[in-house]
């Protein structure tokens, strides 16, 4: 069985491998050229996604461990239905009391030596005043966990355009111009000169896909979906790339 860091390497590997030869495609269509596949180019761009996919994956793992949850209805909704079920004898019957089932403890088989005050710690009535506390305090807990799901929500978002984004572009202007062969004084200008650029692109789709990443998908498929969704910036990346 694989793990899910392996299964996740496989398929945006695979996905980042489609984005290349179709930038390639692309890229000698708009020179008017016949096609002929780039090898170099596309293990260049497949090298790169191999190295970057688990900084990516163990991020994501982090940030939602940090910052776990998801702002759904369809959760606030789960999450309320439990608390009812777990409540749902608490609160009065059909003649007007609170359900008078009693709480049974066992007891012990030397009950011969059982005495009268004993009674009332193995069999207890519950008390009626505590159902409507119970039940203020399991709505107060919904609420405070929904209101802690989209602050967690905005939290995530919010490093991902900023620190994700930073971290993802330095990377990739770095390992893609040392796999090429250049030197650290190329590495260190292209820095300088593809940086902004690539950021103001990126701010262009990232925001859409983050917001569905943080509310429906789950941690461990992220950085597929996100592979998935970036075709088109799999095929910006590598045409940027000069493949």
């Amino acid at each position: 069985m694989w793990s899910p860091l392996t299964v996740t390497l496989v398929q945006s590997t695979i996905i980042n491998a489609i984005s290349n030869v179709l930038a390639q495609i692309i890229d000698q269509w708009k020179h008017d050229k016949p096609f002929k596949l780039n090898v170099i180019a596309l293990i260049q761009f497949v090298t790169y996604a191999i190295i970057i996919v688990p900084i990516n994956f163990s991020w994501q793992k982090y940030i939602e461990a940090r910052y776990p949850g998801f702002p759904t209805a369809a959760t606030t909704w789960k999450r309320w239905r439990w608390t009812s079920f777990n409540n749902r004898h608490v609160g009065p019957s059909s003649s007007g009391r609170v359900d008078d089932r009693p709480i049974v403890i066992p007891i012990s088989a030397d009950h011969n030596n059982t005495t009268t005050n004993d009674i009332p710690m193995m069999i207890k009535d519950k008390p009626a005043a505590t159902a409507p506390h119970r039940w203020r305090s399991s709505r107060n807990s919904s609420s405070s966990s929904t209101s802690s799901g989209m602050r967690n929500f905005l939290m995530k978002f919010f490093l991902d355009q900023t620190v994700g984004s930073v971290m993802n572009i330095l990377l990739f202007i770095v390992l893609i111009n040392l796999l090429k062969g250049a030197s650290w004084s190329v590495v260190w200008e292209a820095i300088g000169k593809d940086f902004y650029p690539i950021m103001i692109a990126r701010l262009k789709y990232r925001p859409v896909v983050s917001t569905l990443m943080y509310t429906v998908v789950p941690v461990d498929r992220r950085v597929v979906f996100g592979s998935a969704c970036g075709v088109i910036w799999g095929i910006y990346l590598s045409l940027y790339a000069a493949v």
